[in-house]
């Protein structure tokens, strides 16, 4: 199981440095950007999980240029309907918007000025007047206010389109041109299906690519995690040896770190992370960012968790000292710094090891837990858990694919240092 160990940590190390390379760059600059995000679908399961269960995938058509007008096929063979499906002008003229279902059957569902896209999901006359030729019984228009008009446009011809939906499975065309006119090459619009799934790990309720905030995040959370773990097994090291030592150092550290043990964690690092980052205001409390360096990071997790360590180290060397080896030390003098050096600190380095193990699960998991108090430094996974608090606890629902890659991940690392800790502890007492 101790292979098993390295090999989780070896593999979350690599997926920090190579995770953020298969994200798209703008889409971490805009992570707080919500109009960024509006060709989205918004809430839906990763790909993968929609291919095992027959969700629409989203997925821009590619139209081709027939006389005049664009033409896209849609390969529509699923039993539920798209979220939406957008369509995106690229040009002032007025449209004319046909769709062409499987039979051949045309369907006119716009005839105008676009205004900055066309969402086919929202009920039209269009809409009502297909839903009169095609669906058996025959709809109320209040009855699909509370429907996806788009069941309309896949159901089968003489089914119940809204409460028994049968989807008409096929080849889709949609046929745009112009009203007064042939379109140029030049004016090709974009048809974006908003299905439901989306990419690696889905969306969340603002349409974000979560992939973009587990990969991207993971970089930063591991790197100054391992960090701050490293430079709190230092410090704790120099501050507990010292302030076991009565002389004019030791006390003034002892001193210090029973005050940074009195002082509960989280409001402590949001008080520091105030401090040493840099707020960034936008429009709305969802574009607040605070830019913090990672190395400062680091050294504040280090702070939060310094004094109950240090503590233990103390207790450590205060246990050491009491024993003869050190009483025949002192007999032939030794001072108290020689006796640390050379008798002590080769007893707490296995302990210091244990403790750098022991303390990156639990930093990576603070971090993370910031993120739901909305203190996010920097781009990490607290930047995930940020999302319940900025969308509101009473709408915000908790999607699976977005709180099994974090929890699934933040329980394998606890596992896998853990485990590691273990193994030192238990040589370490052994020596002891």
């Amino acid at each position: 199981m101790r292979r098993f160990s390295i090999l989780i940590v070896a593999f979350f190390i690599t997926f920090s440095i190579i995770g953020p390379h298969t994200v798209v760059e703008k889409n971490v600059e805009n992570w707080n950007n919500v109009s960024y995000w509006k060709y989205n679908p918004i809430g839906v399961p990763p790909e993968w999980y929609g291919y095992l269960v027959g969700l629409p995938k989203t997925e821009w058509l590619r139209g081709t240029y027939q006389n005049g007008s664009f033409v896209y096929y849609y390969n529509f063979h699923y039993s539920k309907v798209p979220q939406n499906i957008l369509i995106i002008p690229n040009t002032t003229r007025n449209l004319k918007i046909v769709l062409v279902d499987p039979r051949g059957k045309e369907y006119n569902l716009w005839n105008g000025i676009v205004s900055g896209y066309l969402n086919l999901a929202t009920l039209s006359s269009s809409i009502i007047d297909i839903a009169r030729d095609k669906c058996n019984p025959k709809p109320t228009w209040s009855q699909l206010l509370f429907h996806n008009p788009l069941r309309v446009i896949f159901s089968k011809p003489g089914t119940d389109c809204v409460f028994n939906f049968i989807p008409l499975k096929g080849t889709y065309k949609i046929i745009i041109t112009g009203t007064f006119g042939r379109l140029n090459r030049g004016d090709e619009p974009k048809v974006r299906v908003l299905g439901l799934s989306y990419g690696r790990l889905g969306t969340d309720v603002y349409g974000r690519d979560i992939w973009t905030g587990y990969a991207y995040g993971a970089r930063e959370t591991i790197e100054v995690s391992v960090l701050g773990a490293g430079i709190l097994a230092l410090l704790a090291l120099i501050m507990g040896a010292l302030s076991a030592v009565a002389t004019n150092l030791g006390k003034p550290i002892d001193v210090t770190s029973r005050i940074l043990t009195s002082i509960p964690p989280l409001p402590l690092a949001v008080v520091l992370v105030l401090i040493f980052g840099r707020i960034k205001y936008g429009v709305t409390p969802l574009s607040l960012r605070i830019n913090i360096n990672p190395y400062a990071m680091a050294f504040i997790v280090a702070i939060v968790f310094l004094g109950t360590s240090s503590r233990e180290i103390r207790s450590i060397v205060k246990e050491e000292l009491k024993k003869d080896y050190i009483e025949s030390s002192r007999a032939i003098g030794a001072t108290q710094l020689q006796i640390v050096r050379f008798h002590v600190l080769p007893v707490l380095v296995p302990y210091v090891v244990y403790l750098f193990a022991i303390s990156v699960p639990g930093i990576i998991g603070f971090i993370t837990l910031l993120g739901f108090f909305n203190v996010i430094p920097g781009f990490n996974w607290g930047t995930m858990m940020s999302t319940p608090l900025r969308a509101g606890i009473t709408t915000y629902v908790p999607y699976w694919w977005e709180i099994v890659p974090l929890g699934l991940s933040l329980g394998l690392v606890a596992y896998a240092f853990i485990d590691i800790g273990r193994l030192v502890e238990s040589k370490f007492f052994r020596k002891a």
